[in-house]
């Protein structure tokens, strides 16, 4: 019991503390507080996204917050970025969310991803809503 508590103590003390090639105690580099992520309003309606391109830098977080204001519409995000080569990662890193994410008229939906790489992302409605469904489409375009 003695011996696990002291374990317990000495890893607790070490995330706090490094010791210092001197031997002298130096205060361990605390991460910098996150930044909030930008949130930017995306509206569906009459089969068009507004806005339809979404701009952001590599590395920023983006919470979008999106809207349908006429029927049950969806939104798909590529994470790959258009024109990129085979066994290429996703240049999109995704919080959490579905690969279509409904959205249903009057409700708001959240969706919050990371740009891990510049390039440019589709995305589209994936949600059968009419003869106009193929053309509401949009794109975010990541910039170094």
């Amino acid at each position: 019991m003695k011996i696990r508590i002291a374990r317990s103590t000495l890893a607790l003390f070490a995330t706090f503390v490094v010791i210092s090639a001197s031997g002298s105690f130096v205060p361990a580099q605390e991460k910098p507080p996150q930044k909030p992520p930008r949130m930017i309003q995306v509206t569906a309606k009459n089969f068009e996204f507004e806005p339809s391109v979404i701009r952001m830098k590599a590395g920023e977080k983006i919470q979008l917050k999106l809207t349908s204001v006429d029927r049950t519409h969806g939104i798909h995000i590529n994470p790959f970025p258009e024109g990129g080569q085979p066994n290429t990662p996703p240049g999109l890193s995704f919080t959490y969310g579905d690969d279509c994410l409904k959205l249903k008229k009057d409700l708001t939906a959240t969706l919050e991803f990371t740009a891990e790489a510049p390039g440019t992302y589709a995305f589209s409605c994936c949600k059968k809503c009419g003869s106009g469904h193929s053309r509401m489409k949009g794109q975010i375009i990541v910039e170094p």
